[in-house]
């Protein structure tokens, strides 16, 4: 008998484990620019600028600049999102931040982290990363989800190469 108990909770620990993990979901959006790293870091690293490049955001106020714990918050044109500043690294061109509170009718998450690099690609120009990991808040489809993510990151790194590959001609 108590054979049968320990078999039923290891599997019902290992559901756990298997749901939690499912919960953790991951975007990653690349584009190559072809401008220099230093151009497009100078374009994207204030956090406090994102409005400029990013179609979506009709505007963002920020607290404290590029300093860990700055709050950014960021209007949609009704919704906003108010994120915190974690992590900037100037000399490696990437910071890290988080979303401390969104509604859930707009993006169904929690837990949002995410990361914005700017490296040479090699060929003269620029590797822009954006990535993010979050769980999911209520019934939300993970596919629905992670499409929405996708096309928040799509829409501003399209935005950034066409409006600084432009401008570099």
């Amino acid at each position: 008998m108590s054979k049968t108990f320990s078999l039923i909770g290891v599997l019902i620990f290992a559901m756990g484990i298997s749901a939690a993990q499912a919960a953790n979901l991951s975007v990653t959006e690349k584009v190559d620019i072809a401008t220099s790293p230093s151009s497009v870091w100078a374009a994207t690293k204030d956090f406090n600028g994102i409005a400029n490049w990013h179609p979506a955001i009709i505007s963002q106020t920020t607290s404290n600049d590029n300093h860990p714990g700055s709050v950014r918050v960021v209007d949609l044109g009704g919704p906003t999102i108010t994120e915190e500043l974690v992590r900037f690294n100037g000399e490696h061109k990437n910071f890290t931040y988080k979303i401390t509170n969104v509604d859930p009718a707009i993006l169904p998450v929690e837990g949002y982290i995410s990361w914005f690099s700017v490296r040479s690609n090699g060929l003269g120009g620029s590797t822009v990363t954006w990535m993010g990991n979050f769980s999911l808040v209520g019934d939300a489809k993970a596919a629905d989800v992670k499409k929405g993510v996708r096309g928040i990151y799509r829409a501003g790194l399209e935005s950034l190469k066409a409006t600084l590959e432009a401008s570099a001609q």
